[in-house]
């Protein structure tokens, strides 16, 4: 250990190590103190084999291969999360343009003033008398 982050990785992870141990110690010790030590743990795994014989092993080996490809689709998910997002952002520009586009296509038009009555050539009659 040359730096000073060398050794506090190295104390970090020996304080995990350290602390798990603890931990699986203090399991252990509370199930021997028990009156029939390990009793739910055996129930428990001879429930679970029965259920593998049931359902078949290939049911198993499913569940277990999903369980193992969760860390590698979260990983494609971040990996494409970056991607993702620049394509939002790229619609909302286009939405965007498309908005401004059709503002200064439209030059400002608005029905109220339309002259669909035939206003305008009153107006140019009034104006010739």
């Amino acid at each position: 250990m040359k730096t000073l982050f060398d050794f506090i990785t190295h104390v970090k992870g020996v304080e995990y190590l350290i602390a798990i141990s603890f931990i699986a110690l203090y399991i252990i010790y509370a199930e021997i103190l028990k009156p029939k030590p390990f009793k739910r743990l055996v129930e428990t795994a001879r429930e679970d084999m029965e259920y593998i014989k049931k359902t078949g092993y290939r049911e198993t080996a499913k569940t277990l291969l999903k369980a193992i490809s969760a860390p590698f689709v979260a990983l494609a998910y971040v990996i494409i999360l970056p991607f993702s997002f620049l394509g939002a952002l790229a619609i909302g520009a286009y939405n965007g343009l498309l908005t401004l586009g059709s503002r200064i296509a439209i030059f400002g038009w608005r029905p109220t003033e339309a002259y669909l009555t035939g206003r305008k050539k009153k107006e140019k009659k009034e104006a010739e008398k």
